[in-house]
């Protein structure tokens, strides 16, 4: 293992050298691995519906408005977190993910290449960070092992809005690391960020503003000068907030997300299903990342070398841990512990500095002897934990996506079909999260819920002038069926 050792050191400090022939080289190759994987195992389809529901309400943004019209028939094509009132419908997620997906659209930049390009754009800034918080070597072994980790890899290949956020905040925090903070422009970019972040995952981009802030304020910086610049960058986030709270929900500081996410704070039954759903996360966390990383950071949390700077950056992790406790979710559909993506960032770049600290393998301490060895061996584990989550995610969106490939296959044309139940036997999904249909519902093939049919044979339902055909899934034989809706005489 010491010669692994030092061709780790050896590797980290040539990469260093030789930075901007990596970054030429390597930010198109993340680039492609990540569009591969969103094209050819994810299939570009948006498999959670909260990734549809952000692309809905791009497209929203991008036309130019807050909200469309209600449907006629609005019960068939509801659809979860896309709210639906007498006279209008909208998405009921934060604005800042949609809004940056809007303008890609309307500069006709393809949609799934976003989030791509901001997968390298992320490990850029993570070993940016390595280097401002702990030196070269730990920026950039901090971005080898984000790089390498399917948890990354999956979530910038999807429509999710993790991987903005963790732009941002890492913008942020490369800024507050700065040696000189000085400079007007710093905190009020560092502002300017920290808002955008804000306004994408609330309370993400809160919890995790305030130890970068703090950071930013360390001695060193005229405090009360940094803080008003700060809050001046973050002042244009908190208005568009405000209007787009009032727009939708009639009130300044109601967030469009009060019914669908809010209420899942401390509701009944926290403290055990707290403990339940903590359980899983650590779980999801050790599929898809290196295994030995989480270790590495409770080991060096509670007793990290001296002299490294930890602030409440280092904290960061552990500290979403505890707060994420009492909020009582799972996160539905996800490639790893998602709600934890962005410090996830945090903790990579923290265990980095103190896995390459000492100078040779010879002087490095016991513990971090041993602690090298089970990353690395963790590290070594990810292409074939890569390839298994890719054979399964390509499964489940295969099954998820069968009403629509035999829709296809059928060849309808103007017609509309009713899903009813769950799809999918590998990891089911809702009929709720498959109601998928243009914004003025004019698509070739509609897409609704199967209501029974007392509701399926209403009028509204027969006077659309399109053939209706029920779809369900039949999990004994693992297949769908298509057929058409028959209502009585």
């Amino acid at each position: 293992m010491a010669h692994v050792y030092a061709a780790c050191l050896a590797g980290a400090d040539w990469a260093q050298a030789h930075r901007g022939h990596v970054a030429l080289v390597g930010a198109p190759l993340v680039t492609l691995l990540i569009a591969l994987i969103n094209q050819h195992v994810l299939l570009d389809f948006p498999n959670s519906g909260d990734e549809y529901a952000y692309l809905y309400q791009a497209r929203t943004l991008a036309a130019g408005r807050l909200w469309n019209v209600t449907a006629a028939s609005p019960g068939m094509f509801a659809f979860n977190y896309i709210t639906q009132e007498p006279a209008r419908t909208f998405g009921s997620f934060p604005f800042g993910w949609p809004l940056a997906l809007a303008v890609a659209m309307v500069v006709h930049l393809p949609v799934w290449l976003l989030n791509a390009g901001l997968g390298a754009a992320t490990l850029a800034l993570v070993w940016t960070l390595g280097i401002r918080l702990h030196g070269p070597r730990a920026g950039a072994l901090a971005a080898l092992l984000v790089a390498v980790s399917p948890f990354f890899l999956f979530n910038a290949a999807s429509y999710f809005s993790h991987t903005f956020c963790g732009v941002l905040l890492l913008g942020a925090a490369c800024l507050a690391a700065r040696a000189d903070r000085s400079p007007w422009w710093v905190p009020v970019s560092c502002g300017l960020l920290i808002g955008w972040a804000v306004v994408t995952r609330y309370f993400t981009g809160v919890a995790c503003a305030v130890p970068v802030v703090l950071w930013l304020l360390r001695p060193g910086v005229a405090r009360r000068r940094a803080t008003a610049l700060v809050v001046l960058g973050g002042l244009p986030w908190v208005a568009l907030l405000m209007a787009y709270n009032l727009a939708l929900t009639g009130h300044l500081w109601q967030l469009t997300t009060t019914p669908g996410t809010v209420s899942h704070w401390f509701a009944d039954g926290v403290m055990l299903r707290g403990a339940d759903i903590l359980a899983t996360q650590l779980l999801r966390a050790l599929l898809w990342t290196p295994p030995a990383l989480g270790v590495a950071y409770l080991v060096y949390l509670t007793g990290g070398r001296g002299g490294a700077p930890r602030g409440g950056l280092a904290w960061l992790p552990l500290g979403m841990a505890g707060a994420l406790y009492f909020y009582v979710e799972r996160g539905g559909n996800q490639y790893g512990p998602r709600f934890f993506y962005e410090v996830f960032l945090f903790l990579a770049v923290y265990v980095a500095a103190h896995l390459v600290h000492a100078v040779d393998w010879a002087t490095a301490p016991r513990r971090d002897r041993w602690l090298f060895t089970a990353v690395t061996l963790s590290v070594a584990l990810m292409p074939v934990t890569l390839l298994a989550h890719a054979f399964i995610e390509r499964r489940v969106i295969e099954q998820r996506m069968d009403p629509f490939a035999m829709a296809d296959a059928a060849g309808l044309q103007h017609a509309l079909v009713l899903i009813g139940g769950r799809v999918g036997s590998a990891r089911s999904m809702a009929a709720l999260d498959l109601t998928r249909n243009d914004l003025d519902l004019a698509n070739r093939v509609l897409y609704g819920l199967d209501r029974g049919q007392t509701a399926n044979c209403t009028p509204a339902v027969l006077s659309s002038g399109r053939a209706t055909f029920l779809y369900a899934w039949d999990a004994a034989t693992a297949r769908g069926s298509l057929r058409p809706l028959v209502c009585p005489e």
